[in-house]
């Protein structure tokens, strides 16, 4: 049988990046260099981006997309074209805000005014509705939908300003001429008048599209898809593959907080309110609160506009791409929980994705930082939380990957960007083993920018006009991180956990953020998928599984919610009465949504399903564990899946700790153990117990079982550092070279020892190549030897008698220097090249500590 792994020993990998190539309006001549430079990186492929082009879709724009269309047919590689011209997608090149105002978004917003009575005959005037009185008569006065009143619960202040939902009427015939002519009841009463307006939303993205009428999405098609297709339609499918959305959103609010009850604008189109599957006077429960109805009608308005939001914006978009051969894909926001909020989010993470060909997430702005999964100061307002990052963002999207069957498999993350320039390869090479052993498959690194240098545009950028001295190692991290991900499509991802995706849970009342379930499960080694409701009814039962797409669960944990859809509820009590093993975090709800549970139901409900806290999970799941460890260690993480070989991948998220440990794993005829870096195979040795799994803090490998032999496997068991260890004390010179002067080390340092170099004066902000050279002599023939670097920052490359012995990207920084000494005198040569962080000081590196540069050691030899 021919596997994957053969393909890729054989060097036959599809590309998997798309980094974004932004345009400012270059000549022709940067145009062509970038693409070269892009190629020589390792990525053949690119996503481009206006960002912003002084004349998209103008005549400039044409000749420029010709000379790039033109260096891409001649080096084979491939297009996406970010589909506005700028982000976030939705303003259509300005065509809403010029063209077609009347497609620009509708809100839904309300005005309370709060009453005492008893007064018979009162007038109220709502001519200015939510307006300051210098803003003068609101133009939404004619776009009023309804008057309501109810009586408060309490004339105290409690915090909550609840209504008695009772006493909810409609007095929307008591309204003319603008005002409302109404008897208040004795008691403290609200008055809510309900409208729509063009006013009150993110003021960036005010003259957007409404992403829930399918005419203004046309609009985008008629204003930036068309014209591509017209005039590169033979390119179509061919080296244009796809068009790239890039944060649409609802944005009725800046900010990924704005979760529904809120004091905002809503999303809203004209004549939805024939649509509302509830009575227009519980209106204003969508913003106040009502003895727990809130929940229901908040719950109810969020399912419709999340469900139109897909079939009048992704949809349509998904819809023309497929029907010209052409992928369409993107991603969200999903920052700090945005993933199931309005504002910055689509209300729900599946569903803004639904029908594009790639599942999409971001990791930006130092998002996901190694040994961060708590909440910390970032790039973005208000700070990251980190443990959303770190444990349920790449499982939204490889989990989307996985059970939606128009998606294949694929996901994506747009990686690296805004992280300053403090950011190299090293972190590069954590953040995309992370990524991976999450199941994100494809990347787009952001970004190449042909703007002179510096450009302060988010930063790094990965060529920078030859000024990041790292340049020249990215086709070492590209081939890596390609081999990898290449190893982790068209197959099948195993885990025997489903997390239920609780976006239902957090719209209706008090809920668990999905990534605590998740990060109970993933610092305990069992795998999971976070599964949406809607993937979770089309689920079918099979050998005592569960089967969605083409994953299979034992076991359904439901993260607490007071609120919970009541069909979801009866699909989870069928699939426990069929033997599936249901858990209910912390508690059972209180309540359902979109109807009631009868005595019955839940009694048989809590009959079968269990019940129990997060930091349970791991013993009430003990059972779903692929593999077992000698002792606990929360940050190795794991992936396992089916190629026609079990590939698993394992990576050390620990920034100090070497987890070393035997493993106990589902066996096979053949074991092999993959080193991306070097592509080879070599024969994996099983103990006693299981298979050694050794890996230093950074450092990730790839375990892979074969019921048959592969060819191309190398039959020796992979070297590791051992023998006599020896300090290596030496003179050594020391020099410096910059990356337009590299490799020509002209200045030399003032040192004799193998320091890092910005402790000396001078030095202290200095950017390229530090070289370390000395001589090695060995009085007798060697067998194997080792060199260990210890700490080094951050890349190194060594260099024996000028030959290369390797490039290493981040710990450990250990080099096989077998067969390249022996007998006599050796000239060893160290280099190490640092980021443009120590020397550019822009506000966005502020987020990341400046790392010191050259070697701290100690440095080891093994003979």
């Amino acid at each position: 049988m021919y596997n994957r792994i053969e393909e890729i020993l054989e060097g036959k990998i599809e590309n998997c990046f798309y980094p974004f190539f932004w345009q400012h309006g270059e000549t022709e001549a940067v145009l062509r260099k970038y693409m070269g430079k892009i190629q020589e990186s390792g990525m053949k492929a690119i996503c481009i981006e206006a960002r912003p082009h002084p004349d998209f879709l103008g005549e400039k724009w044409w000749t420029d997309l010709d000379i790039i269309l033109d260096e891409a047919r001649k080096r084979d590689m491939k297009i996406w074209i970010l589909d506005d011209s700028h982000f976030p997608t939705g303003y259509a090149n300005g065509a809403i805000k010029e063209k077609y105002p009347e497609h620009r978004k509708w809100y839904l917003y309300m005005r309370r005014f709060d009453v005492a009575g008893p007064v018979k005959g009162a007038r109220i005037n709502i001519s200015y509705l939510a307006g300051r009185p210098w803003d003068g008569v609101s133009k939404d006065i004619n776009h009023v939908i309804g008057v309501y009143m109810a009586k408060r619960i309490s004339d105290r202040n409690t915090g909550k300003e609840e209504i008695v939902v009772d006493t909810l009427a409609d007095k929307t015939y008591a309204l003319k001429d603008g005002i409302i002519s109404i008897d208040i009841p004795e008691g403290a009463f609200c008055i809510f008048t309900v409208f729509y307006t063009r006013d009150g939303g993110e003021e960036t993205t005010a003259d957007y599209l409404n992403p829930l009428s399918a005419k203004a999405t046309q609009v985008l098609i008629d204003t930036v898809y068309k014209p591509h297709y017209e005039k590169y339609k033979n390119d179509f499918g061919k080296t244009i593959t796809g068009f790239f959305s890039d944060e649409p959103r609802f944005g009725n609010k800046k900010g990924f907080l704005a979760g529904i009850g809120q004091d905002m604008v809503l999303p809203w189109r004209l004549g939805l309110e024939k649509e509302l599957p509830f009575e227009l006077k519980f209106l204003p429960l969508l913003w106040v609160r009502g003895e727990g109805l809130e929940g229901e009608i908040r719950y109810q308005y969020m399912n419709l506009i999340t469900r139109l939001y897909h079939e009048n914006f992704t949809g349509v978009l998904a819809k023309w791409c497929h029907d010209r051969g052409i992928c369409y894909l993107g991603h969200n926001i999903e920052d700090n929980g945005a993933h199931t909020r309005l504002g910055y989010g689509t209300g729900h993470y599946f569903r803004g994705q639904t029908e594009q060909d790639f599942s999409g997430i971001d990791v930006i702005g130092t998002q996901i930082v190694p040994g961060m999964p708590y909440h910390h100061d970032s790039f973005s307002t208000g700070g990251c939380d980190g443990e959303f990052y770190h444990f349920a963002l790449a499982k939204l999207g490889s989990s989307a990957a996985h059970l939606d069957p128009v998606k294949n498999g694929r996901a994506m993350c747009e990686a690296f960007g805004a992280y300053g320039w403090n950011e190299g390869l090293k972190l590069m090479k954590w953040i995309t083993d992370h990524l991976v052993v999450r199941g994100i498959n494809y990347l787009v690194p952001h970004a190449f920018s042909p703007r002179e240098f510096p450009d302060w545009d988010c930063p790094p950028h990965f060529y920078a006009q030859g000024h990041n001295p790292q340049f020249r190692y990215f086709n070492v991290y590209s081939n890596y991180a390609n081999r990898l991900m290449n190893l982790f499509q068209s197959g099948v991802h195993r885990a025997s956990a489903a997390v239920l995706y609780p976006a239902e849970q957090e719209w209706a009342g008090n809920y668990m953020p999905v990534e605590k379930p998740v990060r109970e499960l993933l610092e305990h080694q069992i795998d999971c998928d976070i599964v949406s409701a809607d993937y979770l009814f089309n689920a079918v039962i099979e050998g005592n599984m569960l089967k969605i797409h083409k994953e299979y669960f034992k076991t359904v944990i439901i993260p607490y919610g007071e609120a919970i859809p009541v069909n979801v509820i009866r699909k989870v009590t069928e699939y426990a009465k069929s033997g599936i093993r249901v858990i209910f975090l912390n508690d059972y709800p209180s309540r359902t949504l979109g109807g009631e549970l009868s005595e019955e139901e839940w009694h048989i409900l809590k009959q079968v399903c269990l019940a129990g806290a997060v930091n349970d999970l791991e013993v009430l799941c003990r059972d779903l564990a692929e593999i077992k460890l000698e002792a606990p260690f929360r940050e190795l993480v794991y992936y396992h899946y089916d190629q026609g070989t079990q590939n698993w991948m394992f990576f050390n998220e620990h920034l100090s700790k070497t987890v070393d440990t035997i493993i106990e794993i589902p066996d096979a005829a053949y074991a092999y153990s993959y080193d991306a870096f070097s592509n080879t195979l070599y024969k994996l040795e099983k103990k006693e117990d299981g298979y050694r799994l050794k890996l230093a803090p950074y450092e990730s490998c790839v375990w892979i079982f074969s019921e048959d032999p592969i060819a191309i496997a190398d039959e020796t068991v992979k070297p590791v550092c051992h023998g006599k260890p020896q300090q290596l004390t030496a003179d050594w010179k020391v020099s410096f070279a910059d990356s337009f002067s590299y490799p020509d080390f002209k200045e030399t340092l003032p040192v004799r020892e193998a320091v890092t170099v910005n402790t000396i004066d001078g030095y202290e902000d200095k950017c390229g190549t530090v070289s370390y050279e000395t001589v090695l002599t060995f009085k007798e023939e060697q067998g194997e030897v080792f060199l260990d670097l210890g700490a080094v920052y951050e890349i190194a490359e060594v260099f024996v008698n000028n030959k290369s012995a390797g490039v290493k990207l981040c710990p450990p920084y250990i080099f096989d220097l077998t067969g390249l000494v022996e007998q006599g005198k050796h000239l060893l040569r160290v280099e190490v090249t640092n980021t443009l962080g120590t020397q550019i000081r822009d506000g966005l590196s502020q987020y990341l500590v400046i790392e010191p540069f050259g070697i701290e050691g100690p440095i080891t030899l093994y003979t």
